[in-house]
C-alpha cells in the first residue's frame, strides 16, 4: 500500500508540480530565501494580513542545506499532503489491515482536481496537516499530559485561525472521552487562536506592509442557496463529503460490530451537526464564490481540503476488536490498484485541460521563469542600476526572479514587500 502512495507522489511530483507554477507559490518560496538569510520581515505572507507561509517557515531549513527555496517549499507542501495518509496507513497495518486499507482506498479514491490543488505551497495544506496532528494527537487513547494537551490543541488553534477551511475537522473533537479533556483541549485552543490574532497586531502596528487584507466576511442565506445551486459546488462537496463519511463507516462497521459502539451515537450525532453548521458558514459567505473550479492554482477544493483527513481523524483513532471483514484483504488491495490506475490516468491523459482552464492565477512553467530571469539579469547588470523596476505588475518576475536567482526586482504596483523597496533606495543613497 505505501507502493501505491509512492507511485502517486512521483507521477504526481515529476509530472506536475516539479513543471508548473504560479505567483502566490514564488510569494512562499521568496520568503522562504529571505527568512533562510535571517531576515523575517513580516509574520504572514507579505503584505497579506489573513495566511501565515507555513511551507516557508518549515523550508528555511532546507534552503540551508543547498536546496533552492522553490524546491524547498514544494517539498514541504508535499510531504505535509501525503505524510498524513501514508503514516496513518503504516501505523495500523499490522493490527488493523482493514483501516490500512481503507485509509489508501479514501486517498486514492479523491478527485484528481483534490489531489493537483492539495500540494500546492500556499499555506494551505501545511497547516491543515499540522492541525491534524495536533487532533491526532489530542484523540489518542491514552491521554498525554495537561501541559502536552494544552500544547498540542493550542497547535491546533494556531493553525485553524489561518484560513477558515482548516475548522473543518474541529467536529471530531467530540470523541474526547471526557469532561477534563474537553476543557483543557478547549483551554489549549484558546490559547493558539489568540496567539494567531497577536500575530495579527504587526499589521495593526505596521499599517504600511499591508496591500491585501483579508475581506470582511459575510454570511447570509443567499450566499448558501447561490453556492449550492453551482454544480460544481455540489460535485465537490457532495463527493468529497460520502468519500469522507463513507470511508469512515465501511471501517468501523468491518472491524467493531459490539453493540457498546451504540453508546458513542451522541458523539456522532453532534459531530454530524457540528460538521454541517461549519460547512454552512464555509459555503454561505461572500469569499467561497472566488474561485476556479477548473484550474488546481486557484481551486474550488482549496476550501475543502480537511474534508478528507477528517475521516482520517476518525479511522485512525477508533480501537480494533479482532472483527475483521469476511471480503480477502487481497479483493481490496486489487481495487486500491484499480484505483490508483484512474486517477494516475486522468492525470496523464487530461494533464492539458488543467493548466489551459482560467484561472486568477496564471501557471507558468519553471523553465520559462529561469529564462526570462536570466534575460532579466542581463539588463539589471547592463543598467547599472542598484535593483530594477517593473512597471505594473508582474509577481512571477518581481518573486521568482529575487528568490531564485538573486536579480534585485520590484513592482511599481501591488509589491507585497513594502519594505524592500526602501531598502533598495537606502543603499543606492549609501
Amino acid at each position: 500500500m505505501l507502493g501505491l502512495f509512492l507511485l502517486h507522489a512521483v507521477v504526481h511530483q515529476a509530472g506536475f508540480h516539479a513543471v508548473w507554477l504560479d505567483p502566490d507559490q514564488l510569494v512562499v518560496a521568496d520568503q522562504a530565501a529571505w527568512m533562510a538569510r535571517g531576515e523575517f520581515h513580516e509574520p504572514f505572507f507579505y503584505g497579506q494580513a489573513y495566511l501565515l507561509p507555513f511551507e516557508a517557515y518549515l523550508a528555511v531549513p532546507a534552503v540551508w542545506l543547498g536546496l533552492d527555496p522553490l524546491v524547498a517549499v514544494k517539498l514541504v507542501a508535499a510531504l505535509s499532503f501525503y505524510l498524513p495518509w501514508a503514516l496513518t496507513a503504516w501505523w495500523l497495518g499490522r493490527e488493523r489491515p482493514w483501516a490500512a486499507l481503507g485509509v489508501t482506498l479514501l486517498f486514492l479514491a479523491l478527485p484528481l482536481e483534490y489531489t493537483l490543488a492539495a500540494a500546492l505551497p500556499r499555506g494551505f495544506i501545511t497547516g491543515i496537516a499540522l492541525a491534524w496532528l495536533g487532533l491526532a494527537m489530542l484523540l489518542r487513547p491514552a491521554a498525554p499530559s495537561a501541559p502536552a494537551q494544552i500544547g498540542w490543541a493550542a497547535l491546533v488553534g494556531f493553525c485553524t485561525g489561518s484560513y477558515m477551511s482548516n475548522v473543518l475537522m474541529l467536529p471530531a473533537l467530540v470523541f474526547l472521552p471526557d469532561r477534563r479533556r474537553w476543557l483543557l483541549a478547549g483551554a489549549g485552543l484558546l490559547l493558539g487562536y489568540a496567539l494567531f490574532k497577536v500575530l495579527g497586531l504587526f499589521y495593526v502596528w505596521n499599517p504600511d506592509h499591508v496591500v491585501h487584507r483579508f475581506p470582511d466576511l459575510f454570511f447570509r442565506p443567499g450566499y448558501l442557496l447561490g453556492n449550492l445551486q453551482n454544480p460544481d459546488v455540489v460535485v465537490a462537496l457532495g463527493g468529497l463529503l460520502l468519500l469522507a463519511l463513507g470511508a469512515g463507516a465501511l471501517v468501523i462497521r468491518a472491524e467493531r460490530r459490539d453493540p457498546a459502539t451504540l453508546a458513542d451515537g451522541w458523539r456522532w450525532a453532534l459531530g454530524a451537526a457540528g460538521l454541517a453548521l461549519l460547512i454552512a458558514l464555509m459555503v454561505g459567505n461572500n469569499k467561497f464564490a472566488e474561485y476556479n473550479a477548473g484550474s488546481p492554482f486557484f481551486s474550488l477544493y482549496r476550501m475543502m481540503l480537511p474534508l478528507p483527513l477528517l475521516a482520517l481523524l476518525v479511522i485512525a483513532r477508533w480501537p480494533p476488536t479482532g472483527v475483521a471483514w469476511r471480503v480477502p484483504l487481497w479483493g481490496g488491495l486489487a481495487l486500491a490498484v484499480v484505483l490508483a490506475g484512474v486517477q494516475l490516468g486522468r492525470f496523464v491523459v487530461g494533464q492539458d485541460s488543467f493548466i489551459e482552464a482560467a484561472t486568477t492565477l496564471e501557471p507558468v512553467t519553471r523553465d520559462k521563469v529561469r529564462r526570462v530571469c536570466k534575460r532579466l539579469a542581463q539588463d539589471w547588470r547592463r543598467s547599472g542600476e542598484p535593483y530594477m523596476v517593473l512597471r505594473g505588475r508582474d509577481d512571477v518576475l518581481a518573486y521568482g526572479c529575487h528568490a531564485l536567482y538573486g536579480v534585485p526586482v520590484v513592482q511599481s504596483d501591488y509589491e507585497r514587500r513594502t519594505w524592500l523597496r526602501r531598502r533598495f533606495e537606502r543603499d543606492a543613497a549609501q
